[in-house]
């Protein structure tokens, strides 16, 4: 030692703890003395664990946290900077509790639960601390009895709960295995014990490289069985504590209610856990009974009755408490090793689901905040979600959401976001009404809350049956007015989602055009240029009752065709001129005046377009055709032709197929464009439609059914070989028959002349006379209408030929309107005009035979 020099002394600072009792902060450090030689090396050196105390007398409900976790910092060196937040924490911690009392079985904050070891100890500033260096001693104390074991694991957690003790704690095996044992052993003989090893482990848990110690050692496995019995235990006592009720309201007449909650709450509502679970003291009322049933119990008993059970209540919240601290605990130490799918799995196994939901019908809030995230962790799989399901967990869902815990909210509304991917889950919450409630905490939630609210809205108004239900709540003006107010550029996408929605209700859209929404909303899309915003509008203009709001913005929306650059946003706006049906619109003074032709011709030529962009372009020009002023516009500029190329490129696209066929029906319609399409096409339109007559699409086969009968009223050429070629559609089976019955050297039935052409080859075949039966051996002769009809009721009375199916084709056009409301086609008006013409022309009824 005669070489010693220099003396180092080296603080260093160590966690942060509230004291159990009193309103102080307790700041542990170490001290580190070291005895440096003559160059500096360290000759001899020693450490020290201590402990300060920093009591806040001042601390009341309305101190301001911020400032005095401040002054704290200042006034004590050894709390680094860098911990300010958690120093406000603690001080929020010690402000919000309310009773020593009732501090002995709560828990701290829900990152870090408490010990037991905190929650019982002596009521004075001596606490027994643990050294590192006593570590063997602690062990020995293990092999004790069980205050001895309650004792040396508090000693223990207290070194656990540094961080930097926990590798040292890993290499000692016979540590580790001594509290395994000891858990394994003894863990239904004391609650304090069971609690302070788990919190041990929990505290290996906290880190992942320490998860093969809690693996290794069945950890995990033994606080599923804890969890298991400590349920199972706590509805033991619910039902002894319900006996007990029961006996006393049966043997005085009175019934039980907790104080602060009987002038609030209907009595009847009440249930068995909030009354043994409220804070304040029981009341007792008279029970309305009959005037004959009278108790035998005097005021004596009564009041000792009284005293029984109001300490059976204390003596189950306290149990409650402590047992609910070992549920936190266990449930904290499985979320952490769940981290693992396979030990994740392995949990679902021994129904960790199970005791998750039936712990939800708990009231302590920390315990739930844990659980609920725990759920939400396990949710995200398929097989997790299903067992939640069957398990009835969106009946538990409602109560959490009337808590007021926002931490507990938050949690319950990302487990309800995960559930609702499933359509009968979200059906479910409808059922429980979920929707009021979740419309009611979007006004009142903190800004990190709306965007889950939005989200899980929005997954509701996916049902249509639920879209109608959005009507009677306030989401529809306020959802609105947030798209409104936002200073943003970019609106939330599931705000925007959600109107999208809604807006395809018929009454939920009218709620949006009221008070001059409507054109807030317009103003908004085209300054913001947002394809969403002008998709939810897009929406809103599909319903009759809407459209004509639209009619003063009809030159905007065109002249914003050919201005804007975003390409989304220009589709939407097509698709809102492409929904409005109104005949008092004059398109063609549209399309001069914004000078669309062009660009209309540009998007028409094949490849050049997007496919999303043509489909619209046309579904346009159908709603635009439907003026007969705008058909002639159309056919003047050659827009036709394109159409044409247009059919001849995309033939396997049904949806463009489809409207550029309801356009040439439009334009059939009208008398003088009707002869351009058949003339000035090159005969190639009528054409196509008599091709696609066989299509495998029947809405495509209809449309061409309605536009050839309009072409065949007023030209002759054509409705001759229109006859033949739906004779020959209508009944190809008929007519194969007839071919190999032609073809039969044995069938003495058919002519041998001129039978080297097929039957079906000439429209001759309409006349031929072995079309009718028998009975009915008068010639076919195209003008006498009465032969014809005669013809036509005896051949649908035979039933051994095949019928026609264009009559019922036609009756079924009705169903057109529906189709035209899905890609946005309207021809309801065309076809009943169609029908008109079809009954004052008899020649062309007589093509229609029944076979």
């Amino acid at each position: 030692m005669d070489e010693a020099k220099f003396l180092k002394r080296k603080v260093r600072s160590g966690n942060l703890d509230v004291h159990p009792t009193e309103k102080a902060l307790v700041v542990n450090y170490d001290v580190e003395a070291l005895i440096l030689g003559e160059l500096g090396d360290p000759m001899l050196g020693d450490r020290k664990e201590c402990q300060k105390i920093i009591r806040l007398k001042s601390l009341n409900a309305d101190t301001n946290v911020a400032l005095l976790a401040k002054e704290v910092m200042e006034k004590c060196s050894l709390i680094h900077g860098s911990k300010l937040r958690e120093v406000e924490q603690l001080i929020y911690y010690l402000q919000t509790r309310r009773t020593n009392d009732e501090v002995e079985d709560v828990g701290i904050q829900l990152s870090r639960p408490a010990s037991s070891h905190a929650t019982n100890t002596e009521r004075n500033v001596d606490i027994e601390r643990a050294i590192i260096s006593n570590i063997d001693s602690y062990i020995e104390l293990m092999y004790e009895e069980i205050p001895g074991k309650i004792r040396g694991s508090s000693l223990i957690l207290q070194l656990a709960r540094v961080p930097d003790n926990l590798l040292e704690l890993t290499k000692n095996e016979s540590l580790l295995s001594a509290l395994a044992r000891v858990l394994r052993e003894d863990w239904r003989r004391s609650i304090e014990l069971s609690t302070n090893i788990v919190y041990i482990f929990f505290c290996f848990s906290t880190y992942s490289q320490f998860h093969s110690i809690v693996l290794e050692y069945r950890i995990g496995s033994l606080c599923m069985d804890i969890i298991d019995f400590e349920l199972g235990r706590y509805d033991q006592w619910k039902e002894d504590m319900e006996k007990r009720r029961r006996h006393f309201e049966s043997t005085t007449g009175l019934s039980l209610f907790p104080t602060e909650i009987g002038n609030n709450l209907d009595k009847k509502a009440i249930v068995g856990d909030e009354i043994w679970n409220a804070d304040g003291p029981l009341d007792f009322e008279v029970k309305r009974r009959s005037v004959e049933l009278t108790s035998s119990a005097t005021d004596v008993d009564v009041n000792k009755m009284k005293e029984d059970i109001e300490k059976s209540r204390k003596k189950f919240k306290s149990l409650t408490r402590k047992q609910e601290q070992l549920l936190r605990v266990a449930f904290y130490l499985l979320l952490n090793i769940a981290e693992n799918t396979e030990v994740e799995r392995k949990m679902r196994k021994k129904n960790v689901i199970g005791m998750l939901i039936k712990t939800l019908d708990r009231s302590n809030t920390d315990l739930l905040i844990l659980v609920v995230t725990f759920l939400k962790k396990l949710s995200i799989f398929r097989e997790n979600k299903d067992l939640m399901a069957d398990l009835n967990v969106i009946e538990k869902l409602p109560r959490l959401l009337h808590n007021s815990n926002s931490d507990l909210i938050q949690s319950t509304l990302k487990l309800s976001f995960n559930l609702s991917f499933d359509t009968k889950l979200r059906s479910k919450m409808i059922r429980v009404g979920l929707l009021p409630k979740l419309v009611t905490l979007l006004i009142q939630s903190e800004i990190k809350n709306k965007t889950t609210i939005l989200g899980l809205l929005y997954h509701l108004s996916m049902d249509d049956k639920v879209k109608s239900m959005f009507t009677y709540t306030d989401c529809i003006p306020m959802v609105t007015d947030m798209i409104l107010v936002s200073n943003d550029n970019q609106i939330k996408p599931e705000l925007t989602a959600l109107c999208i929605n809604l807006a395809a209700n018929k009454r939920n859209a009218q709620l949006m055009v009221e008070n001059n929404i409507l054109q807030g909303l317009i103003r908004r899309a085209f300054r913001t240029q947002d394809p969403l915003v002008m998709k939810m509008i897009r929406n809103i203009s599909q319903h009759d009752c809407t459209k004509e709001s639209f009619i003063e913005f009809v030159g905007d929306f065109a002249t914003a065709l050919t201005q804007s650059e975003s390409q989304d946003f220009v589709l939407e706006i097509v698709g809102v001129l492409g929904n409005l049906t109104l005949p008092d619109l004059d398109y063609s003074q549209i399309l001069r005046r914004c000078n669309l032709i062009p660009w209309i011709r540009n998007n028409l030529v094949p490849g050049k377009a997007q496919d999303d962009l043509v489909l619209e372009v046309v579904i346009f020009l159908g709603t635009a055709a439907y003026d007969e002023m705008c058909a002639r516009l159309l056919c003047k500029a050659d827009i036709l032709l394109s159409l044409v190329e247009l059919l001849r490129a995309k033939q396997e696209d049904d949806e463009i197929v489809l409207q550029i066929i309801y356009v040439f029906y439009q334009i059939a319609k009208h008398d003088s464009t009707r002869d351009y399409l058949i003339r000035e096409t090159g005969n190639e339109a009528p054409g196509y439609l008599i091709d696609l007559m066989h299509d495998k699409n029947p809405m495509i086969r209809k449309v061409c059914d309605a536009c050839l009968d309009v072409i065949a009223l007023c030209d002759e050429d054509w409705a001759a070989r229109i006859k033949v070629e739906k004779f020959r559609s209508h009944n190809q089976q008929w007519l194969e028959m007839v071919e190999s019955i032609t073809l039969d050297p044995t069938n003495h039935l058919m002519p041998d002349e001129d039978d080297s052409l097929p039957p079906f080859a000439s429209g001759d075949l309409l006349k031929h006379t072995m079309l009718f039966p028998t009975s009915n051996a008068a010639l076919f002769n195209a003008d006498d209408v009465d032969v014809v009809a005669k013809s036509l009721s005896d051949a649908s009375e035979n039933p051994s030929r095949p019928v026609s199916r264009y009559t019922r084709d036609l009756d079924e056009m009705g169903e057109l309107t529906a189709a035209r409301s899905r890609s946005r086609l309207s021809i309801g008006s065309g076809i009943e005009d169609l029908c008109v013409s079809k009954m004052k022309c008899n020649e062309f009824n007589a093509s229609h035979v029944l076979i």
